[in-house]
């Protein structure tokens, strides 16, 4: 089990799914950041998750039969607890003193809350246990909520892309040109004030844009409140009056040259429920957009160019970098993370 090589943040948690893809009983693949993961459910509704390849010979596990409580290997039958722990090795005879409970499959922590799974990826898979609490993500979900699946695809590029993508605001007009968006005829200058927040910065609450029709939707009074942290989650939390709209973005690696996108969606006003499958709609339009457009980044990134960011339209960008790198520094001397990010108000149209 050898450390981690992985450019990507590790001794981190990353989204994993959303808790509806896992029922109870069931397995399934999933690869994040070049591992192949057995997540599953079992008969009480814990979820946990192995490394997909038995110790043994190294055939992936998902071959293999779940019961709800114990995966046994297609090759040769060895059982594994859903803790990784192995419980039985049928070819050993009766009479046997090894102690197959020194056997495991890697494992890997696993939260699930507000409807999402989240899965801790280790920088070495020896010392999994080793988790600061005070890193773990951030939700402002009011109690008791529960965040919905709306959609999901892939970005044809690394994390660091991918996630500089999803936080620069240059691009919304040229690339999301929709008749529910803004339009690239429609530049407006903005100035938004930033802080810094929990594992990476935040636009401070604001009235929303004008010149988007989307908003116009909501008739009460709106203010809104952009946060992103890494390794790569963006939520976007609208009040409507007393009422609260969470739109969150969340990117995962699956390796090298490719970003899974998910986004959820929580909202406690009836009328938005109702109309959930419009919503998921132009949702889905909206995250089609940017995956067309780096279909075509991937072909300029082939040339390995030199890229430039530039001005206040990039510095979320910058910041992205530097917490990044801060968080990198922390983990590899064993020290507190300090959030590089300064109060700045930035300007820039879209």
């Amino acid at each position: 089990m050898s450390t981690s090589k992985s450019k990507n943040l590790r001794n981190i948690w990353y989204v994993a799914c959303h808790s509806s893809l896992l029922q109870k009983g069931q397995t399934f693949e999933k690869e994040i950041d070049s591992e192949k993961i057995l997540l599953g459910r079992d008969e009480n509704g814990k979820v946990f998750a192995l490394r997909n390849q038995c110790p043994h010979r190294g055939i992936p596990l998902t071959y293999g039969n779940f019961d709800g409580c114990e995966i046994e290997c297609c090759y040769h039958g060895w059982r594994f607890g859903t803790d990784g722990t192995c419980t039985k090795i049928p070819a050993l005879p009766p009479n046997s003193k090894l102690d197959v409970s020194k056997v495991r499959a890697p494992y890997y922590p696993l939260r699930e809350m507000y409807g999402l799974i989240l899965i801790y990826l280790p920088r070495d898979m020896r010392k999994p246990e080793e988790i600061d609490e005070s890193l773990f993500p951030k939700f402002p979900m009011p109690e008791g909520g529960s965040f919905d699946f709306v959609t999901a695809g892939y970005m044809d590029c690394s994390l660091d892309h991918s996630v500089i993508g999803l936080i620069d605001p240059a691009h919304v007009p040229f690339v999301h040109q929709s008749w529910f968006f803004r339009k690239k005829n429609n530049l407006k200058l903005k100035t938004k004030k930033f802080a810094p927040s929990h594992l990476g910065f935040t636009m401070v609450r604001h009235e929303p844009s004008k010149n988007s029709a989307a908003y116009k939707l909501l008739k009460k009074e709106q203010t809104t409140e952009i946060s992103f942290q890494i390794p790569g989650i963006r939520i976007e939390h609208i009040k409507v009056g007393t009422d609260d709209i969470l739109v969150m973005t969340c990117l995962t690696p699956v390796n090298e040259d490719k970003t899974e996108l998910i986004q959820f969606i929580y909202t406690n006003i009836r009328w938005i429920k109702v109309f959930k499958p419009i919503f998921y709609r132009f949702a889905k339009t909206f995250i089609q957009q940017d995956i067309d457009v780096f279909k075509k980044l991937k072909e300029g990134l082939l040339n390995q160019p030199p890229l430039m960011l530039m001005g206040d339209p990039d510095m979320q960008a910058k910041w992205y970098n530097a917490v990044r790198t801060r968080y990198e520094k922390s983990q590899a001397e064993k020290i507190p993370f300090e959030n590089p990010v300064k109060e700045e108000t930035l300007n820039w149209q879209t």
